[in-house]
């Protein structure tokens, strides 16, 4: 398995030369698998308009049938899928899966006002997938787990479990004050990788970001040793932290857990 990068950010995307290292686009993740050349997607945020023009580049390489998960419905995860260029290609095949209704989600982004053409004018084969609670889902050799998470209105942690490699995707994720989030901690018991909500650090959560939804780097390195993962990626960086300040939130969490790196656009790990 080979997951790469094409969003970190939370929030909204941001720009310019003080993010450069760690890119802007908000959250996409790829997934490669060993046993077939489907794509696998966790979210369409903003970084998933390069990954889709990568993926029309590279058509004749993959199956052209796409596996796209979403966590939630907030913006910053659903805003790039009408940018996303295998969506209206007659050659693609899309499965959406969510929790929710996906295929209201995605109409409603894309109706007046909004968004100048609807849902209906892209031209891929687009099959909605409503996930129930503790199903399973099997792509060739892979299997994908589901848990919900705490955050406004909801987000959902995936596992994808492959030949023995595992990687856990929980962002958008709000920790509870005095312990960790054990249902979480079981879906990761033992990962490859957990990439973990590491939005704000600890004196930005303690100063009125209760509530909000999301997490800190400390948190994350709790989480992670307590579900013995081999390496934790801190992902969801806020819009306000710009490289220097992830670079020290980085060698922070370094301290306490070395196998730890912030997430980067562009960045792939290769299990």
């Amino acid at each position: 398995m080979e997951v790469t990068f094409w969003g970190t950010r939370g929030s909204i995307p941001v720009s310019g030369p003080k993010y450069v290292e760690f890119g802007g686009n908000t959250p996409c993740l790829q997934i490669a698998l060993e046993s077939t050349t489907d794509t696998i997607i966790f979210d369409s945020g903003s970084g998933i308009r390069e990954l889709g023009i990568r993926l029309v580049q590279t058509r004749a390489a993959h199956s052209r049938v796409i596996h796209l998960f979403l966590t939630h419905a907030h913006w910053d995860h659903i805003q790039g899928f009408p940018f996303f260029p295998p969506a209206f290609m007659p050659d693609f095949r899309l499965h959406i899966y969510c929790t929710k209704d996906a295929r209201t989600i995605l109409d409603r982004q894309m109706s007046t006002p909004f968004f100048p053409v609807g849902l209906d004018v892209m031209g891929s084969t687009k099959l909605f997938h409503q996930l129930l609670p503790q199903e399973v889902t099997t792509i060739a050799e892979a299997t994908l787990r589901h848990i919900p998470l705490p955050h406004p209105q909801e987000s959902t942690a995936f596992r994808i479990d492959e030949r023995g490699r595992s990687i856990v995707f929980a962002t958008d994720t709000e920790h509870a004050p005095d312990h960790i989030n054990e249902t979480l901690r079981d879906l990761a018991e033992g990962a490859d990788v957990l990439i973990y909500d590491a939005q704000y650090t600890s004196e930005e959560y303690s100063a009125g970001k209760q509530g909000w939804g999301h997490s800190t780097f400390s948190e994350a390195v709790k989480l992670a040793r307590a579900a013995h993962v081999r390496k934790l990626v801190l992902y969801s960086h806020d819009p306000t932290h710009d490289d220097e300040m992830l670079r020290k939130i980085e060698a922070a969490a370094q301290e306490h857990f070395p196998s730890t790196v912030a997430a980067r656009d562009g960045m792939k790990l290769t299990l």
